[in-house]
């Protein structure tokens, strides 16, 4: 492959948003594996959601590709003009259509189709509500369909509510703090956003109000099932240990990683939960 080639390659790679790519599939991989599913249908889910998540990173990049300009970002690739939108919206439609077919393949057409909403949903994030007091939203309505898409793509059940809860509520909080670190420089070219109007730490505040509810809940399913108490002391002391850590480091950084230390403990003891 030439230079061009691979630098395009890693252009799309890039755009893609590649490690939160990586983490969601990841994770409700092994969130479809904890509540049974298994062999080929398991690997489909897997496809259908890697597929469906480099939609969501592309169809991100393309949006933003004039705002990252104004704004300088030379991490994108766009800005760098290493892949340019159209191209980054022709791959990214040419996925949405691809993770659809498996995602109904994998699951049947109902609990497919939670599955379509969520994309839909992140799409109307990336296109419409991510500068506005709404951008919240589409995180809350996508996440919390991922449990009926898994639920009852395996069995035809719905699956514990609280499951639907616990994925909406970690999804906001994770949407606050990935928005925390480019808050000022959003600002500046006169974006606009739910962080933006709360500011940093209003923002920060409301991260842990939701995570403290998504924990009180795990502890309280934790603590009612047979797990015992060690999982309910872990993820308590781990809550407050990352807050204590994210309000009094010196460190600029550690806010956000304190609140995403506690979404992936939060995710870990929700797929664990032997009330799945």
């Amino acid at each position: 492959m030439s230079g061009t080639g691979v630098r395009r390659l890693r252009a799309f790679v890039q755009a893609a948003h590649a490690a939160p790519t990586l983490a969601v599939t990841v994770t409700m991989t092994a969130f479809a594996w904890s509540i049974g599913w298994r062999s080929w249908a398991l690997a489909l889910v897997g496809m259908a959601i890697l597929v469906g998540q480099l939609s969501v990173g592309w169809s991100n990049d393309a949006f933003d590709a004039s705002a990252d300009d104004r704004a300088g970002r030379q991490s994108k690739p766009t800005v760098r003009r290493d892949v340019s939108p159209r191209s980054l919206w022709i791959a990214a439609s040419a996925a949405l259509a691809a993770a659809c077919l498996v995602s109904w393949w994998a699951a049947g057409w109902f609990g497919g189709s939670f599955h379509v909403f969520a994309l839909l949903m992140a799409w109307t994030y990336n296109v419409a509500l991510s500068r506005t007091v709404w951008a919240w939203l589409p995180y809350a309505l996508a996440f919390g369909s991922i449990p009926p898409f898994l639920y009852i793509g395996l069995d035809g059940r719905m699956g514990p509510w609280w499951t639907v809860v616990v994925f909406a509520i970690v999804a906001v909080s994770a949407h606050l703090a990935n928005a925390l670190p480019d808050l000022e420089s959003d600002r500046a070219i006169g974006l606009d956003g739910l962080v933006i109007r709360l500011g940093a730490r209003r923002s920060a505040q409301l991260c842990w109000l939701l995570l403290a509810v998504a924990t009180a809940i795990l502890i309280v399913v934790a603590a009612t099932s047979a797990s015992g108490p060690a999982t309910w002391i872990v993820l308590a002391l781990a809550f407050v240990g990352a807050m204590l850590y994210g309000t009094y480091s010196s460190r600029r950084s550690s806010m956000f990683v304190a609140l995403l230390v506690v979404v992936v403990i939060d995710v870990v003891a929700l797929i664990a939960s032997p009330s799945l």
